[in-house]
């Protein structure tokens, strides 16, 4: 049997996908990048957004034509979207076969070998929500992958499905995640890209994230890239030991979401705009060459002129390498979804746009400073015909402030 199978939204669904590969092989089933040729048709949804819950309809409405072409086709559709719009979804999308829930890809192997036909029915999830990590199906490029370290989160943030989608935190063992560096490495993995919701706190068996950091730096793995910091548990001391291996890039990824005291409070978000400033100032006079990326949301319920005026000179002040500015989307049954206070929708488009124009701003800035250093680049690709490219370069990568498909990425003549 061959699968065909299309990931959207972020990069921790990314990984799940790739252990689903990893797991249909292990039961005999290939991949295809053709539909047309795929017996079984795989979507591994994201929902976080209203915009990706309606890329992941119009998907899956796709391939359900490929499967109607064909015959004897199955469609699954996993990732986050079985839990988040469950109410309705065997509905909305009848030609979908089995629906797999987020950390459900260990039922895989079963559903291909004992395929039944029957009527569309949910599949619970399953206690090894880690199943496949180790040995992977890379589809990132082969010298950079990411490792997902937990799944879940146990915060309460009002505007976020995350807990209600993916549950509780459960972060895996340190045992596990470094056979998965040594096995990355094995296939010429040089930069691992660290994955959770709530990353820094990672606790299995007494081991913290720092710990873990340290176990994974000993496997020789040339960089190390930390994604979501949540600023609430993020502090100076913890750099000072992250930063302590030099494989770690100085390079954080730390979403404040605003930084209006009012905001933050109907957020329910751990922190004062005060603590956020000395946060930085102290991370930034410490480790003047540290890139920090960071994530806001524009239009919360409520967000007034002055809050926004608030979260514009935060930003002028903190000078963040990277930021994405995401407009607010109401997410069903979380506490934000019913606040009132609700922003006009063409006023949340102008005050995103403002953002974006102020960041493009700060990040030129900050790389026109950059004139003149020598960095160390990870090159990603060789650069082709494309007119759109700077004539006279070869080849693209990147140096320790940029994150694979994120950041941007630097030229190389060479």
């Amino acid at each position: 049997m061959k699968a065909h199978l299309v990931t959207m939204g972020c990069p921790k669904n990314l990984v799940d996908s790739e252990a689903s590969l990893s797991l249909l092989r292990e039961a005999g089933c290939t991949s295809t990048d053709d539909p047309e040729r795929a017996d079984i048709l795989i979507v591994s949804a994201c929902s976080f957004l209203d915009s990706a819950w309606q890329e992941t309809l119009d998907e899956v409405h796709r391939l359900s034509e490929v499967k109607a072409a064909g015959e004897g086709k199955k469609l699954i559709l996993m990732g986050c979207l079985p839990k988040h719009r469950e109410e309705n979804l065997r509905q909305l999308l009848p030609f979908v076969d089995r629906f797999v829930p987020a950390g459900g890809q260990a039922t895989l192997p079963a559903i291909v070998r004992e395929w039944g036909g029957a009527a569309p029915a949910a599949v619970d999830p399953v206690e090894d929500r880690f199943a496949g990590f180790e040995e992977r199906i890379l589809l990132t490029p082969s010298h950079t992958a990411y490792v997902k370290i937990a799944e879940g989160c146990s915060r309460k943030c009002t505007f976020c499905a995350i807990p209600r989608i993916r549950g509780r935190m459960v972060s895996r063992p340190v045992a596990s995640i470094v056979r998965e560096l040594e096995n990355l490495m094995g296939q010429g993995v040089k930069e691992v890209s660290l994955l959770a919701q709530d990353i820094t706190s990672y606790n299995s068996e007494g081991h913290r994230f720092a710990d873990l950091v340290g176990a994974i730096a000993e496997t020789g793995i040339e960089w190390i890239r930390i994604f979501y910091l949540h600023p609430g548990s993020l502090s100076l001391e913890l750099a000072r030991r992250l930063f302590e291996y030099p494989a770690v890039c100085r390079y954080l990824e730390a979403p404040v979401q605003h930084a209006s005291d009012r905001v933050l409070k109907r957020m329910r978000r751990p922190y004062t705009r005060a603590r956020l400033r000395r946060l930085f100032e102290g991370l930034r006079a410490e480790f003047p060459d540290l890139r920090v990326r960071s994530e806001v949301i524009v239009g919360f319920p409520g967000e007034t002129d002055e809050d926004f005026d608030e979260l514009k000179s935060f930003l002028r002040v903190t000078e963040f390498a990277s930021l994405g500015v995401f407009s607010y989307s109401p997410e069903s049954n979380t506490p934000a979804a019913v606040m009132n206070g609700r922003v006009e929708r063409h006023l949340v488009e102008e005050r995103v746009a403002e953002l974006n124009d102020l960041q493009e701003s700060i990040s030129f800035g900050l790389l026109n400073r950059e004139l003149g250093n020598r960095h160390r680049i990870l090159v990603d690709r060789k650069l082709g015909d494309d007119a759109s490219y700077p004539e006279g370069f070869a080849y693209s990568g990147r140096y320790y402030g940029q994150a694979y498909e994120v950041d941007g990425e630097v030229y190389l003549r060479g």
